[in-house]
């Protein structure tokens, strides 16, 4: 093959490149086919990266209300209408401690929201809050205070607790669990909340 041959084709080869080269860039360096335009973000904007885990929690809590603490759309009391849970938090905790009600309350907000298992709640949950008139503490009728039968102490219930293992692990025998119901008036055996706050005799 001779050398103006080989030039030929060289030539020919360069112009294959160069028109490849240009296809590329419309159609794929440019981001679309031709005449279309790139977007540039606004300037001191940033492209966010989010991770499998912040778009599925974005996805579950999509559609929820924030808390209504402080809202003006509070029964008496300024216990607020609906609730949404937050992590760590209890029920016991909130309608005993927070809100000052009595615990016969819990079954009332169990009750209104009967598709939600409360010895399960997630951060992001919304509960109904059913009217608590009747559940309000007055000033005759303060929180439980300890006990005047000798000597306790205050234990926080954990969740799986019955009252018999608590006797179990704390007073070194199961039958011991009725001294615990007498220390606590009211005390339901069959219903302890996670975190609801009892009296033990001390051994």
């Amino acid at each position: 093959m001779g050398t103006f041959e080989k030039l030929g084709i060289l030539v020919i080869v360069v112009i294959i490149v160069m028109i490849l080269a240009v296809a590329i860039y419309q159609w794929g360096g440019a981001g679309g086919p031709p005449g279309s335009t790139v977007m540039e973000l606004p300037a001191g904007s940033e492209l966010t990266v989010k991770t499998i885990d912040q778009l599925r929690e974005e996805h579950e809590n999509a559609g929820q209300k924030p808390s209504l603490d402080g809202d003006t759309a509070a029964w008496p009391g300024g216990i607020p209408k609906s609730y949404t849970i937050l992590k760590d938090d209890k029920v016991w905790v909130i309608v005993v401690k927070r809100w000052g009600l009595k615990e016969s309350f819990i079954q009332e907000i169990e009750g209104a929201n009967s598709k939600i298992d409360f010895k399960r709640l997630r951060p992001g949950t919304v509960i109904a809050v059913p009217d608590p008139s009747r559940f309000m503490r007055s000033a005759a009728e303060p929180a439980p205070a300890p006990p005047k039968t000798g000597p306790t102490r205050r234990y926080e219930v954990q969740g799986g607790d019955t009252l018999e293992n608590i006797a179990y692990r704390h007073l070194g025998s199961k039958t011991r669990w009725p001294d615990i119901v007498s220390l606590n008036p009211g005390l339901e055996p069959k219903r302890l909340f996670e975190g609801q706050e009892i009296y033990l005799p001390v051994k």
